[in-house]
């Protein structure tokens, strides 16, 4: 029964043991990203939202909205994203886990549905904090497994993201009643940690092997990772015009620049953390091997994203919100002198309808794909799902993975 269990987690979190393969550590995953939790309610519209997000969202998104936003608490918020969702239904995979007859063969199963060489698998986040009066503080956590490979030779990298972010944001009035300016600012200590590669065949072997009786310390001590932190600023400001416009630009990832160390071990890293929060070690390493290495400085460049938006107060119980985004306007500059069409791989719109305070109807568009989402509002309690596509080829239309998003949420979303 134990070991069942371990083989539906594995399936479901791949975290476990492999077989290295070279790989140039410790770049960051994606080169050039940092650290951003997931919003359900953004991606159902198609990524966009620097002039329209709310509540905790803009503490990411852009900070100078919360100058003019009602008062809103996370108590938590828990979020899970799934890559490659229509395979994963098509598979029977979730049928096997239900009627009990994970093994190996549903691993098999699993590692089919992924069709991007480097992509995502699964996310998970969970958040807590406020906003009100201008000023927001937030907890993020938030796991994340990336693959490289499809397949049975799929690879897979785990990485573990946590951050404590402040942010402020302040309106001054130009025209009474017609034009105002909102500026506000986000600091976001981020602390991150990811592995090498790890083999998805090497992991159901591990879990499978009867001779192995002490499974955790294996896995601290087969396995490397590397760990560091950043301190991003960023920086942003709204123009609000008459009937509900708005014009925002934001900066981001002001000073993010990553220091990273390398532990030879994850143990290594695991007493390291519990020692940090004067806790007894639990990793046991009987050779003494492991290695502390450091320092790498990882430079996350600031980027420029422009936003538009709409969102009038018309009453009679409804309200409409429209939302364009441009992010990485440099980029996209550079890009359209030998790409003309290089302007849609930075853009991002999106809109949604509020019915009666309690339900939302969202759409969007990414990268010239569809998203679509919905959002359930009952007094303290908010669940919103949203269902979209991310482009993980050169080119659009090259290698499009689809993801299903559900978010949870005690507290008051304002």
């Amino acid at each position: 029964m134990i070991k069942k269990i371990f083989v539906i987690i594995s399936v479901l979190l791949f975290a476990g043991t492999g077989v290295f393969a070279s790989y140039t550590y410790p770049n960051l995953f994606w080169d050039d990203v940092t650290f951003a939790p997931t919003s359900t309610r953004i991606e159902g519209m198609g990524g966009s939202g620097i002039s329209t997000s709310n509540g905790l969202d803009s503490i990411y998104m852009n900070p100078a909205n919360l100058a003019s936003q009602s008062f809103s608490m996370y108590l938590p918020s828990v979020s899970v994203t799934a890559f490659n969702a229509k395979n994963i239904v098509d598979s029977g995979l979730i049928q096997d886990i239900m009627d009990g007859n994970a093994g190996p063969a549903t691993a098999g199963k699993y590692l089919d549905t992924i069709t991007a060489d480097k992509g995502e698998l699964l996310t998970t986040d969970v958040s807590t904090g406020f906003a009100g009066g201008g000023f927001a503080l937030s907890l993020n956590l938030q796991e994340q497994l990336h693959n490289l490979d499809t397949g049975a030779d799929t690879n897979v990298v785990a990485e573990i993201n946590a951050a404590a972010a402040v942010a402020l944001g302040i309106n001054i009035g130009l025209v009474e009643d017609a034009v105002s300016v909102d500026i506000g600012a986000t600091v976001r200590p981020t602390y991150k940690a990811y592995t090498q590669k790890i083999s998805g065949q090497g992991l159901f072997s591990t879990f499978m092997d009867e001779t192995n009786d002490d499974v955790l310390n294996s896995l601290l001590e087969d396995n490397m990772l590397t760990a560091g932190y950043a301190i991003p600023i960023d920086v942003g400001v709204n123009v609000n015009l008459p009937i509900g416009f708005r014009l925002s630009g934001v900066m981001r990832n002001i000073n993010g620049s990553y220091t990273m160390k390398n532990y030879s071990e994850a143990g290594a890293w695991v007493n390291e953390i519990l020692a940090f929060a004067s806790q007894d070690p639990i990793y046991e390493d009987e050779a003494p091997t492991a290695t502390i290495s450091g320092e790498t400085t990882i430079v996350v460049p600031a980027t420029i994203d422009l936003g538009f938006g709409w969102a009038p107060q018309l009453g009679w119980g409804i309200k409409p919100v429209l939302s364009v985004d441009l992010v990485d306007v440099e980029g996209m500059i550079e890009d359209l002198e030998t790409d003309d069409q290089a302007f849609w791989n930075y853009m991002r719109a999106g809109a949604e309808v509020k019915l009666l305070s309690a339900l939302n109807a969202r759409f969007g568009i990414n990268q010239g794909y569809m998203s679509i989402g919905a959002g359930f509002d009952l007094l303290l309690f908010h669940i919103d799902a949203s269902y979209y596509w991310r482009e993980y080829g050169e080119n659009i239309g090259d290698n499009p993975v689809d993801a299903l998003s559900i978010r949870f949420n005690l507290g008051i979303d304002g």
